[in-house]
């Protein structure tokens, strides 16, 4: 099956999964400052010096796939920015888009059509992807716990997806070296999530990636200020704040 299907299949079903109860109170988020930008350098750094690969129609498909679920993340959370006083949305969609500005510095390599080009907020090329971004937005405004459930079934697709294409694809090390740094991400924005339903007594079950995984990644802390490698090793530690 390829990895688009599986993306398409997976979060569309877990829509049946949201809990809508009214709950409105302001919470705190994951914020990337400090050192980010020494962060971003070192990444890219990295990044450029590794060699151009030959890239199969698989991977051209799900690079470009990733450009769209990385808009599809930003533009649902900036969507609930302006519906919630909660800073967790706003600090994770400013990550989102430095997920995406990851991918396109993919795209400009291979010379791969970005699908996100020309694109407003809330705006998506593919009709599929447009039905997506509306039926998770319109989930979320039911309330700020479905609104937060929303925020963590998408990590929870992104972390599956992502972890998909470290396991299943071919060892581009370009790409990969983009996507572990990704999923860190997700982890970080899977913990912001789910630490906000807390704290409102609520918990979220993972629908996607194993629950033990689930409960590994909140057992440990944040993280911040580092870089990995196309390995998923750590490349270096660059600061306070990401």
């Amino acid at each position: 099956m390829k990895v688009c299907a599986i993306f398409v299949m997976i979060i569309t079903t877990s829509l049946g999964a949201l809990v809508t109860p009214v709950v409105v109170e302001a919470g705190q988020g994951n914020s990337q400052s400090g050192g980010a930008s020494d962060c971003q350098q070192a990444l890219i750094d990295r990044f450029d010096s590794l060699p151009v690969n030959q890239l199969d129609q698989a991977m051209i498909e799900a690079v470009a796939l990733l450009r769209e679920e990385e808009k599809l993340a930003r533009d649902v959370y900036l969507a609930m920015t302006a519906l919630y006083d909660i800073s967790v949305f706003p600090n994770i969609a400013r990550s989102e888009q430095q997920h995406m500005d990851l991918v396109a510095m993919i795209l400009d390599r291979y010379d791969i059509p970005d699908p996100a080009e020309g694109m407003g907020v809330g705006e998506f090329s593919d009709p599929w992807v447009q039905g997506l971004y509306d039926d998770l937005t319109a989930a979320g405004e039911t309330s700020l716990i479905a609104a937060l459930t929303v925020g963590a079934t998408i990590e929870d697709v992104d972390i599956y997806h992502l972890d998909h294409i470290l396991q299943h694809t071919p060892p581009n090390d370009d790409i990969h070296l983009i996507v572990q740094n990704m999923v860190a991400g997700s982890r970080n924005h899977m913990r912001g999530f789910v630490g906000a339903l807390d704290k409102r007594n609520e918990t979220y079950t993972a629908q996607w990636i194993e629950q033990t995984l689930l409960d590994e990644i909140l057992a440990t802390p944040m993280e911040t200020a580092v870089i990995y490698d196309e390995n998923g090793d750590v490349l270096v530690e660059c600061g306070k704040g990401r």
